[in-house]
Parts: C-alpha cells; structure tokens; sequence
C-alpha cells in the first residue's frame, strides 16, 4: 500500500498564537493535513479518538498519526500502525545527545551534528508513535542502519523502517515498512483541495 505523509506549513495568524489557543490550533492544523493525507489515499476518515495515554486509536483496519510544531505540521493515515514526527533543526543543550542516542548508534550516524540529531530523534519518535509509547521508550529503540531516505531500527526485537526527508530546515521521519511512501509537500496552508499548490516527493 502507498502512503501519503502530508507537510503542512502552519499560518503566520496560527504562528502568532500563544498558549492553549495555539495549541488547539496547530492540532486542527494537523487534523486538516491528516484529512489530505487520507484522500490522497481514498481513505473515508473515521471518527478520531484517542486512549487514556492519548494515544490514537484506529478507526477500522486504519490507523492515524500526527505531528505538530510551530511552523510546520504532518500527518499520515494507512493500514496497520502510523507514526509520524517532524521536528524543526535547531541547537539545543548538548546533553540531549545522550539522551536520545548511545556512542554506538552515533557512529552509525557518523558522528554527532544537529542535523543527524534530528534525524535520529524523528526516526526513533516515528516507531515509538507506531507503538503506542511516549518519549520514554526512545532508549529501547535501537538504530541499526542508515540510508539516504530513512533508518532501519529495531524496538522490543522488532525491526522498523523509517523514511523521512528534509524540508525548510525541518526533519520529517514516518513508519514505512513495507509502505511506499509519496511525501506531499504543501506550499500554502490556505488553500483547498480543489485547488491544493503541491510538490509530491516519491
């Protein structure tokens, strides 16, 4: 089955939101990218729930996965488990190396730079989404490859690939496995379906 991961750049209006009302507005956001994601797939959405651990919950034999930060949101719908992270490339305290990696698995990287930082960190966020588990089980994912488009990893000894790309100085990773993924790029979060200004990626 194909996959349609949509990118979404958030609205200047949204962006100078502060609070829950940005909060609430940016997950609306993600909620319209997730809706493209499924037409683009010929998915009807069902109704959007998540469990006690706000984790989402199938609607069928389909599954949803969203991400949202202040500049840019992404969602993916499709059969079997979803994740999806995007994650703006910035500095932050160097101390987060240790915390989303070990030596090992920075040497798979090549070495430690913000921008495989990202790269690890959306990778790993991508597979603990598709699990149901949060941040905490970011240590128990293990990197074991990397390619030009994606990471191979292995969680609780199951492997998982990841594929991901770099757009407007963000990393956006997405659970692939036997997926073939389509990147949708949007360029302008205004405007609709009817007339949608779209890069598609494959």
């Amino acid at each position: 089955m194909t996959i349609y991961p949509v990118v979404m750049p958030v609205s200047g209006d949204v962006q100078r939101l502060s609070g829950r009302e940005k909060v609430e507005a940016l997950s609306d956001c993600a909620r319209q990218a997730l809706q493209l994601s499924a037409d683009k797939s010929g998915v009807v959405l069902g109704e959007l729930r998540k469990d006690g651990d706000d984790v989402p919950l199938p609607f069928g034999e389909y599954h949803w996965s969203v991400s949202h930060k202040p500049k840019y949101v992404a969602a993916v719908v499709g059969r079997g488990r979803m994740g999806i992270d995007v994650e703006e490339i910035e500095p932050r305290k160097d101390r987060i190396y240790d915390y989303v990696a070990s030596a090992e698995e920075w040497e798979i990287f090549g070495g430690k730079s913000w921008d495989t930082l990202y790269h690890c960190w959306t990778a790993k966020e991508a597979v603990v989404k598709s699990a149901g588990v949060g941040l905490a089980g970011l240590k128990s994912c293990r990197v074991q490859d990397v390619q030009d488009a994606g990471v191979s990893l292995s969680y609780e000894g199951r492997p998982y690939r990841v594929a991901q790309i770099r757009h407007d100085g963000h990393i956006v990773s997405v659970l692939s496995n036997d997926h073939v993924v389509e990147w949708v790029l949007l360029e302008d979060p205004a405007t609709s379906e009817s007339g949608l200004p779209l890069t598609q990626v494959t």
